[in-house]
C-alpha cells in the first residue's frame, strides 16, 4: 500500500500541472524553487544542527549574479549558471569557515550578521545592483536555455527534473555512510569526535553542499522572476526558508517542499482575501509549531508507526504467560 501511494504522489507533479495548463505550471515551479531553498536550510539545520540565519545571502548572491551578468549582455546560459554557482559557493565558503570556529549561538549570530551585511550591499553599490529599486534580468530567454517561464510547460519541466535530481542526490548522500556521520554529529558532536571522525571537516562539507543547493535555487528564481531585489539577501528570506523546513519537517528531504508549498499557497490565498494575511499566517504557524513540532513529515511518521504497531498486536486479549501463573500459584500457597 505504501509503495503505490508514493508512486502516485510522484506521478502527480509530472502530469497534473502540464495537463491543466494556464498559470498552474508557473505557480508550482515557484513552489519547487522555494522548496529547493528550504531543502538547503534543512540540510544544514535539520541534519547538521547548525542554525544558519544567513543562507538567504547565498540564495540572493546567486540570483543577483544572474541579473548582473545579463545586464552586461552575457547570454551564454552555461556561463551564467557557472558564475552563479561560484558566487553562491564563495558565500558558502564563508559560512563553512564559521562552522569550524563556532557553534550554537555564536554560529547563529555570525550568520545573521553576515546576511545583514549582504543586505546592505545593494545600497552601497547602487549602480551595479540597482539599489532599492532592484535589478531586471535581461535576455531572460537566452540565459534560460530558450525556455519561457510564462508560456507553456517547458520551464516547469526543467525545474521539476532539476529539483527531483537534487532531491534524489540529497537523499542518497544522507543515506550513505557520510550522511549517517553527519546525523551523528548533529545529535552528539563530542561523541562522534571521540569515535575518530573529523567533525569540522564534515560540517564544512555539509555547509558547502547546502550552499550549492541554495545557489541552484537562487539561479532558478532569477530565471523565473526575471527580477531580483534587496530582500533576497536579507534575514527575512533566510527565516522564510527555515520556516518552510520546520513546517514540513527539517529532518527529511520531502518535508521542506511540503512546507514551502503549503505555506506559500496559504499566503497567496489569504493575501487575496484580506490585508491581514500576515496575521493569519502567523496564527497558522503557531498552531503548527504547537501541535506538530516535528513537522508534517514527522507527524506522518508517527501515525505510520502507530498503525504498524496496531497491526502487529494480536487480536483479542493477550494470553497470560505460564511463568506468571506458576508464580501466582506459589504466592497463593504461601
Amino acid at each position: 500500500m505504501k509503495a503505490p501511494l508514493l508512486a502516485g504522489l510522484l506521478v502527480v507533479p509530472f502530469l497534473v500541472p502540464p495537463f491543466i495548463g494556464g498559470y498552474l505550471p508557473h505557480q508550482i515551479a515557484s513552489y519547487l524553487i522555494f522548496g529547493l531553498f528550504a531543502l538547503s536550510v534543512s540540510l544544514i539545520t535539520g541534519y547538521g544542527r547548525l542554525f544558519n540565519i544567513g543562507i538567504g545571502a547565498t540564495f540572493g548572491v546567486a540570483a543577483y549574479s544572474v541579473a548582473m551578468l545579463s545586464q552586461m549582455d552575457v547570454t551564454n546560459p552555461w556561463l551564467v549558471l557557472a558564475c552563479s554557482l561560484v558566487a553562491g559557493s564563495l558565500v558558502s565558503l564563508l559560512f563553512g569557515l564559521y562552522s569550524i570556529v563556532a557553534t550554537g549561538i555564536e554560529y547563529l549570530m555570525l550568520t545573521f550578521l553576515t546576511t545583514l551585511a549582504f543586505f546592505n550591499i545593494p545600497l552601497a553599490a547602487q549602480k551595479a545592483t540597482g539599489g532599492e529599486n532592484g535589478l531586471q534580468v535581461k535576455h531572460e530567454l537566452e540565459i534560460a536555455f530558450g525556455l519561457d517561464p510564462l508560456t507553456g510547460s517547458g520551464f516547469y519541466w526543467f525545474v521539476l527534473i532539476l529539483v527531483t535530481a537534487v532531491a534524489g542526490l540529497s537523499w542518497y548522500l544522507l543515506a550513505s555512510q557520510a550522511g549517517q556521520v553527519v546525523r551523528a554529529i548533529g545529535r552528539n558532536p563530542t561523541r562522534t569526535a571521540a569515535m575518530g571522525y573529523n567533525v569540522s571537516a564534515y560540517r564544512f562539507a555539509l555547509t558547502l553542499y547546502s550552499g550549492f543547493v541554495a545557489s541552484l535555487a537562487g539561479w532558478l528564481y532569477a530565471l523565473q522572476a526575471a527580477f531580483v531585489f534587496q530582500d533576497l539577501l536579507g534575514p527575512i528570506n533566510s527565516l522564510n526558508g527555515l520556516v518552510y523546513a520546520l513546517i514540513g519537517g527539517a529532518d527529511s528531504v520531502a518535508g521542506p517542499f511540503m512546507g514551502a508549498l503549503g505555506l506559500r499557497w496559504l499566503s497567496e490565498r489569504l493575501s487575496q482575501q484580506s490585508t491581514q494575511s500576515s496575521l493569519y499566517v502567523g496564527i497558522v504557524l503557531l498552531l503548527v509549531v504547537f501541535f506538530i513540532p516535528d513537522g508534517l513529515v514527522g507527524r506522518w511518521r508517527q501515525l505510520w508507526q502507530r498503525r504498524k504497531i496496531g497491526r502487529a498486536e494480536p487480536e483479542g486479549e493477550p494470553e497470560v504467560p505460564a511463568v506468571s501463573l506458576a508464580g501466582a500459584e506459589n504466592e497463593s500457597a504461601l
